[in-house]
């Protein structure tokens, strides 16, 4: 049978994939390696482990987070798989092959659970009616479970786990068994600091569980962010959730519950540092004469257990059972690893090596690990993993109460702002679009080589950012100097089309100021603005309107009505502020573009069933949104009467992810729905919708709605960098919202978006001119990053954005 990999792959939650460089001598000698080379071993596994190069360990790290194949190869290399069909096959093969060894599985599943006897496919597809509610996504496919994300007439989001049934309709193994304990617990907690229980029962012959949904990240990814910072304010917030996790741990064990498979996954932080606890499934009374039952069985995962659980793995002996002792040498072990980013001990490869490793070494120090020593913390969690569990605090209130003695290490200072990390390539940038540098003294190629998203127009505006944050009027100049070569260029016929990749007048049309004249138009104007010429700024303000008499498609924002609507808000923000120059042309035009949107939305159906089925900024409803709000807010316009029904009924398809929010791209599309955190279809361009819905009609929901599109804007892996699809534009996103909450901790987050674009990120290189498509985005969003209190995305937000 064909191996299966058309749905969601995540790495298996025992795999280590390890530089060679980071194992010990020893390990280092048992292995055959060159020095970049890694090391990929399953700990549950018996099997040797594997050596692979840098390449294919990045294809594997991937999936961190559950990808399909198809989305990995689009987000991570930006590649149209329609046009990149040779280059996808290797990365086919290769997944193929790592799952069938079991290092990669479906999303939800760990390795011991596959079985290629079963179909990978879920019982029930999205948009399908289960329990009055509608199926939004499968979260999970086990062998035999599946769970499921519902959403109710409500819009209150659920967990469904519900058992699988084999090909002749008899349930799989013990799984019945297992979600009536499960239920137990469950019901006994109440929901305080677990998935509250809202319904048991059967469907179609099969047993479930109905659970609340509970909106969390697990504890390594909250703890990453903090990790990653220096200063005080960092190690204050990571000793926080190891205080919370441990105040947790401790109420749960005084209700009479072990929790049985502590690692970081069970374990979920919300948006506000609540810790929530899930998977229950191997819970056991905490106290003898408990009406609560044992568990079956013991299970985890190896680097959190106990040494006497691995000493009993190691001779044979019948596992004990889970105790207080062992789980709080369990919570130790996953607290250490969230404050230093390593295990205690840098175990063996290998099964039965890591098993002695737990059952006879003793924890590295801090400063073993690389980390600034903290020793009464080192003290604490010392104790804790004991080897003995006569050796650890009486109980794990103690522990946690330990934990809450220990004060943060001298050495925390806070640390100064990281701004700096993209200087390098702002200034590259600014030499290469300078009076003698290679991009000034010869064409722009490939085409469009004029346009505001692909050429000189996106260079001249790039340029008066840098100009304005700088306050450099060498850069004006130039700015300058680039706006009149790109309107020299206006008739030559590469300035904004290329049929290679499908940017022609019947797909862009021919007035979006990103793709037409009218662009090069608006940013004259915005020059001519910023170098207090009125002339020429009235001059290049009639070209704009000459030039969005052009034919133009659709109503999007980026190609159709709503771009156009858009760039007048951007202007007449501009003339606002010029009594030299006259509004009222501007006005009426934008008020005409504004009926004449709203006359064709106010005709559609509910987006539900509209015939325009993308959502996000770029090509979506979100996008004319924005547009008509960023008009609105400018012009002193009413907004229209039917706004907030149609942003409500944007809101209501929102799907929860880790603390955030993320739309589908696009509606009614078969299968999982397809989702990414970039500007142009994904959640950072929700950001400033939402930002600015709250701003103009004050609602507080939707400013909650823009908290969720920004945590999903910063929680996500891919590492595309531009502006249109990746890292910059979530930058500015976090950006948005630091400006509109005052909360900084957003600030820091566009810098560390910023920083990690530089350090990992992937830049296509066919276009490294190009604002939106290039580095040179990065290098605007580096300036901007210099005054982030005046920073606005790229004829996106108007150039004068205040707060």
């Amino acid at each position: 049978m064909a191996t299966e990999i058309s749905g969601a792959l995540t790495l298996g939650e025992d795999v280590l994939v390890i530089p060679v460089a980071d194992l010990s001598d020893e390990s280092r000698a048992q292995i055959e390696c060159d020095p970049g080379d890694f090391a990929v071993s399953r700990l549950r596994s018996r099997g040797g482990s594997k050596i692979i190069d840098s390449e294919a360990a990045d294809l594997l790290s991937r999936f961190r987070e559950p990808k399909t194949v198809v989305e990995a190869v689009i987000l991570f290399d930006g590649r149209n798989t329609s046009i990149q069909t040779k280059s996808l096959r290797m990365p086919i093969r290769f997944y193929a092959t790592w799952l069938e060894a079991g290092f990669l599985v479906p999303a939800g599943q760990t390795a011991d659970s596959v079985s290629p006897a079963l179909p990978n496919a879920p019982h029930w597809s999205v948009g399908a009616e289960l329990l009055g509610a509608t199926v939004l996504r499968t979260l999970q496919l086990l062998d035999d479970t599946e769970v499921y994300l519902l959403s109710r007439p409500s819009g209150n989001r659920s967990v469904l786990k519900i058992e699988r049934l084999s090909s002749e309709g008899q349930p799989i193994g013990s799984v019945r068994t297992r979600l009536g304990h499960e239920a137990k617990f469950l019901t006994h907690l109440g929901g305080e600091f677990t998935p509250a229980l809202l319904s048991t029962g059967e469907v179609d012959g099969r047993s479930y569980l109905e659970l609340d949904y509970i909106s969390g990240v697990d504890a390594a990814t909250a703890a990453a962010e903090w990790r990653d910072r220096e200063g005080a304010e960092a190690q204050r917030r990571l000793l926080e959730i190891a205080r919370a996790i441990a105040k947790t741990y401790a109420v749960l064990h005084e209700r009479g519950v072990i929790h049985g498979d502590v690692h970081f996954r069970n374990v979920l932080v919300g948006s506000h540092g609540n810790i929530q606890l899930i998977d229950l499934g191997m819970a056991s009374a905490a106290f003898s004469g408990s009406s609560l039952p044992s568990a079956p069985e013991r299970g985890g995962v190896p680097f959190f257990f106990e040494p006497e659980l691995a000493s009993a793995y190691l001779t044979g002996d019948t596992a004990p059972p889970a105790s207080e002792a062992g789980e709080q040498h369990a919570v130790a072990a996953l607290i250490y690893f969230l404050m230093t980013g390593a295990h205690w001990q840098d175990f063996r490869l290998g099964r039965d090596a890591m098993l002695e490793d737990i059952a006879t070494r003793a924890p590295l120090s801090f400063r073993d690990r690389g980390t600034s020593p903290w020793p009464e913390l080192e003290a604490v969690l010392g104790r804790a993993l004991a080897k003995q569990p006569t050796g650890r605090f009486p109980s794990l209130r103690t522990f946690a109460d330990a934990l809450e003695g220990v004060p943060l290490p001298p050495s925390a200072v806070r640390s100064p702002a990281r701004t700096a990390a993209l200087r390098p390539i702002l200034e590259r940038a600014l030499d290469l679009a300078g009076l003698d540098g290679s991009w000034n003294q010869t064409s722009l190629s490939p085409a469009p080589t004029t346009s505001l998203n692909y050429g000189s127009t996106g260079i001249a505006l790039g340029l008066l950012h840098v100009a304005q944050r700088r306050r450099d009027a060498e850069f004006l100049a130039l700015a300058d100097l680039w706006t009149k070569r790109a309107l020299r260029e206006i008739k030559n016929t590469e300035a904004f089309y290329n049929s290679d990749i499908e940017i022609t007048p019947e797909v862009v049309g021919e007035s979006s100021p990103y793709h037409s004249p009218s662009g090069v138009f608006a940013v004259a104007a915005l020059v001519a603005r910023a170098m207090a010429d009125p002339l020429g700024m009235a001059e290049a303000l009639a070209g704009f309107l000459d030039a969005t008499r052009r034919p133009t498609i659709r109503l999007d924002l980026t190609l159709g009505r709503s771009s156009t609507l858009l760039g007048a808000a951007i202007l007449l923000d501009a003339i606002l502020g010029n009594n030299l120059v006259d509004p009222a042309p501007m006005r009426s035009f934008g008020d005409a573009a504004l009926a004449e949107i709203w006359q064709a939305i106010d005709a559609k159906a509910p987006i539900a069933t509209a015939d325009v089925e993308y959502l996000g900024i770029a090509h979506g409803w979100a996008g004319f949104l924005y547009a008509t709000l960023q008009w609105c807010r400018i012009s002193g316009t009413p907004v229209p009467t039917t706004v907030e029904r149609r942003l409500e009924e944007l809101a209501a398809f929102a799907l929860p992810s880790g603390r955030g929010l993320e739309w589908p791209w696009v509606l009614h599309r078969p299968g999982e729905p397809m989702t990414m955190a970039g500007w142009c279809n994904g959640s950072c361009g929700y950001v400033f919708l939402w930002t600015l819905a709250h701003r103009l009609l004050g609602h507080p929901r939707y400013l909650d709605v823009a908290h969720g599109a920004a945590w999903r804007s910063w929680e996500s892996s891919e590492p595309t960098v531009t502006l249109c699809c990746g890292l910059a534009g979530r930058a500015y996103a976090l950006l948005n919202m630091y400006r509109n909450t005052g909360d900084r901790v957003w600030l820091d987050r566009a810098s560390d978006l910023a920083r990690r674009s530089e350090r990992e990120g992937y830049i296509p290189a066919e276009y490294p001119h190009s604002l939106y498509k290039g580095e040179f985005g990065l290098a605007v969003l580096a300036a901007d990053l210099e005054e982030p209190d005046q920073a606005a995305m790229p004829f996106f937000e108007p150039v004068g954005y205040q707060i």
